[in-house]
């Protein structure tokens, strides 16, 4: 008996059902599907996390960048993001290789969180630029989606199984790049 019996119950009927196959994977092995469901949600959130930050940040910036008085300084927001992002997402890439992504990830949530509410507190130029550097070294300790994608490969070895589950991470993705620019507007329209 295993310790999942409804779930494991639920993988067997899932398994004769012609348009779903679970192929090279005992039942037994498979994670059980609400531990994977939770899993998945979080990868998925994180994922969405991401994709609003830089959508909602998007539309934001030029109200930012007008109430700051720092145009000389506008490209640098986003450059001081996507250049710390992309020094950090190798290294500690590489790191989470070695030593296991779940931490990596934990700290990168933590991190990316406090830049956020810097940036919400910035009252200069140069002290939203040093913040949203600070959010693409977030961003690269967990490498978000980077991370999201390796961690579906490794809770889903067969192929079929981790194809059902990127689907909910890329459309979590959608939704969010979606969402995202319409939200920022709202944001800045009626809360400045």
């Amino acid at each position: 008996m295993t310790p999942f019996p409804l779930t494991h119950q639920l993988l067997l009927r899932l398994q004769k059902w012609p348009f779903i196959q679970l192929r090279n994977i005992p039942a037994d092995r498979l994670p059980p599907f609400r531990e994977s469901l939770l899993a998945m949600l979080g990868v998925s959130f994180v994922t969405m996390l991401v994709a609003l930050d830089q959508t909602v940040v998007g539309t934001a910036l030029p109200t930012i960048v007008a109430e700051l008085k720092g145009f000389d300084l506008y490209a640098w927001v986003a450059t001081s993001y996507l250049l710390t992002s992309v020094i950090t997402v190798p290294i500690f890439g590489r790191l989470g290789d070695y030593y296991g992504r779940k931490p990596f990830v934990i700290a990168s949530i933590v991190v990316f969180t406090v830049a956020s509410v810097l940036c919400g507190l910035a009252n200069s130029m140069i002290f939203l630029v040093l913040a949203r550097g600070l959010q693409g070294i977030g961003i690269g300790i967990g490498m978000l989606v980077g991370t999201a994608f390796a961690c579906i490969a490794d809770l889903f070895p067969d192929n079929v199984v981790r194809l059902r589950w990127q689907v909910l991470m890329s459309s979590a993705f959608g939704i969010a790049n979606t969402v995202g620019p319409s939200l920022g507007g709202f944001l800045t329209q009626y809360y400045g």
